[in-house]
């Protein structure tokens, strides 16, 4: 089973929790599965490599049409686009199974509790980088996909933003939050604690999540990460400027449009101040960097100055 699964999962029973629509999501997984399990036919369907996805998707939909909830529909035809013909009809019996255990937890109703539908204490999976990428990709799709039509995708894309710049200027906060020795329920329930109040609940489900999926000495790296995926949502590419100075409206809109004219896609620029840049700014899109800091105009200038002496009329190195 891909990990992604997983991560969607997690997040729909969360928002189900929430809701207090969680039983009725279990109940709609296990019908699903008895079906399934009595049905030669439809397990062959859904478990043969040379049907398309959308065709499997179209069985399924009119299997669940009108009988289960929009959540469970949704979450049955994700299992079905991202995962491989083979693994689907085991999926489904996954998704009852941990669905009923989530319930039985008790633990889908507490919607204080980001990232844990049904998760007994002691029970987060370590997990190695890719894998907990794609966990969390799982689940960011999950969490990003009403906002996408809601619009409440840049909200998101500034708070993360922010909030891992204020993890990477904290020694003191970084230095938990990247130590695999802390328990990630502890370092989930920091980053849910110090975010609270202070951003919108997909931010802190996102940012929460992370912290107990991601693998922790790549907390900020993550969390960077995130702020490009919601960024690729809306289609968008995140331009990270580390600036000498504050930057006004007009220097800002002047900046993304470069920026934008290099890379060939729209650019969302985030800027942080850097005091030790002496003058001008760094800007990284994806693996682009734009350095137009006065410190590496001095570090060039240092460079040529270590040279041969050359005329400065002629271009000339010294005659000996």
């Amino acid at each position: 089973m891909r990990e992604a699964v997983r991560g969607y999962f997690d997040a729909v029973m969360e928002t189900a929790g929430a809701e207090g629509r969680a039983d009725v999501v279990a109940a709609d997984l296990s019908a699903l599965g008895r079906a399934v399990g009595s049905s030669e036919d439809l397990r062959a369907a859904l478990s043969d490599p040379g049907l398309p996805s959308r065709a499997r998707r179209a069985v399924v939909s009119d299997l669940l049409e009108g009988k289960v909830a929009p959540a469970t529909a949704q979450l049955v035809s994700y299992v079905i686009e991202v995962d491989r013909a083979p693994e689907i009809v085991s999926d489904l019996a996954w998704l009852a199974s941990s669905a009923a255990a989530a319930i039985a937890a008790g633990a889908p109703g507490d919607a204080g509790q980001p990232g844990q539908p049904g998760r007994r204490s002691g029970e987060v999976d370590m997990l190695g980088r890719s894998a907990s990428r794609e966990r969390i990709e799982g689940y960011s799709t999950a969490v990003l996909a009403p906002l996408a039509a809601a619009g409440g995708l840049s909200e998101v894309e500034d708070e993360l933003f922010r909030f891992g710049r204020v993890v990477d200027s904290s020694e003191e906060l970084k230095a938990v939050l990247t130590d695999r020795e802390v328990p990630a329920e502890r370092r989930a329930g920091l980053v849910r604690d110090l975010l609270g109040a202070k951003a919108s609940p997909p931010s802190v489900r996102l940012a929460t999540y992370t912290a107990l999926y991601g693998r922790p000495r790549d907390y900020v790296a993550s969390l960077s990460w995130l702020v490009d995926r919601v960024a690729a949502e809306a289609n968008r590419r995140v331009a990270e400027v580390r600036s000498a100075v504050e930057l006004d409206d007009d220097q800002r809109a002047r900046l993304t449009q470069a920026l934008s004219r290099i890379t060939g896609r729209q650019v969302d620029v985030r800027v942080s101040v850097d005091r030790d840049l002496l003058g001008g700014f760094i800007a990284s899109v994806g693996d682009t960097v734009v350095d137009g800091s006065a410190r590496h105009r001095l570090e060039l200038l240092k460079e040529r100055l270590s040279l041969p002496q050359v005329d400065l009329l002629t271009g000339t190195g010294e005659s000996s």
